[in-house]
């Protein structure tokens, strides 16, 4: 038999554990991930909020009095879009002042104690009006710079494509024209002074210092093919023509410097034109003034005199 004790404890063992009132008040709330501790919702219960009162503001500008129907929780920068519908001015340039008191546009109507039928003044700012314009007119200003920047640089584009071709030309060793060297580069000044004249701050001011270093590098590419153009290739060379007295003096020095050479090609003629003959004649040895042999050479242009040799006896 088992004991009662024994009994019991089980039964109090296997018995569900009562929660205790603080503990249910602690699963009421819920820690937000902003670290703000609130209230837990529950999404299925029929909870219906109650509807934010619409109320009408009489707002005065100048001797008229608008009435617009707003939100109370809106704020003074809702009112002024609203204003700006009726009264054409620009919700920068309104000061809305509410028991003689400038609101600012981020404050909320009910808290600032508008209620319905509230009376809310509108006076322009001169002091905005004019900032207002002034960033208008910058604004403008920079995007007329931005078109311009970026019509420059399509151009630059298009004129980028002819530079390449004409550098692919001549470091190919071909002969480009001078003439769309001219043009070519021409182009690519007046786009620089284009860019010279362009007045931008900031990104677009950054642009056009890089658009312009691009024009600047494509003009020193023009002036290389320029120079290179220029240069005389070997087989382009024409002979050089020698002047006759240029020739005979460069011949004499050639001469002068091979002596052996010169008086071989002096005697080379000699042996093709002069024709040795021997006439001999009887002379008696004891006599002194008997006629030696003597030797002429007739020649095509003259002849020589005969040698006579007179012998002495020893």
């Amino acid at each position: 038999m088992r004991s009662r004790t024994g009994g019991r404890a089980a039964a109090a063992a296997f018995s569900p554990i009562e929660e205790s009132p603080s503990a249910e008040k602690a699963a009421e709330w819920e820690v937000r991930p902003g670290g703000m501790l609130v209230q837990m919702r529950n999404p299925d219960a029929d909870f219906t909020a109650a509807p934010v009162p619409t109320i009408r503001v009489k707002v005065k500008f100048g001797a008229v009095y608008h009435e617009i129907y707003i939100s109370s929780q809106a704020t003074f920068g809702d009112l002024k879009m609203a204003v700006s519908a009726r009264t054409r001015v620009h919700p920068l340039d309104m000061k809305l002042m509410y028991k003689s008191k400038e609101r600012d546009s981020t404050a909320f109507l009910d808290i600032a104690g508008v209620k319905d039928k509230s009376k809310v003044v509108l006076v322009e700012d001169p002091t905005a009006q004019a900032k207002r314009l002034l960033e208008m007119r910058k604004t403008d200003k920079m995007e007329k710079a931005a078109k311009s920047i970026s019509a420059i640089s399509l151009e630059v584009d298009r004129l980028a494509t002819k530079v390449s071709a004409l550098e692919a030309i001549a470091n190919k060793g071909g002969r480009v024209v001078d003439n769309d060297v001219t043009n070519l580069t021409e182009s690519l000044m007046n786009e620089l002074i284009k860019l010279d004249t362009v007045v931008a701050d900031g990104d677009v001011k950054l642009q056009r210092k890089m658009q312009t270093k691009r024009v600047q590098k494509y003009v020193e590419t023009l002036d290389a093919i320029k120079i290179k153009n220029a240069t005389p290739r070997a087989k382009d060379q024409p002979r050089p023509t020698q002047h006759p007295v240029q020739a005979l003096q460069r011949w004499e020095l050639q001469q002068s410097r091979n002596p052996f050479q010169q008086d071989h090609q002096q005697l080379l003629p000699q042996k093709q034109s002069v024709v040795a003959t021997t006439n001999w004649e009887t002379f008696d040895l004891l006599t002194p003034s008997t006629p030696t042999a003597t030797t002429t050479a007739a020649s095509t242009a003259s002849s020589t005199p005969h040698a006579r040799f007179d012998w002495e006896l020893f």
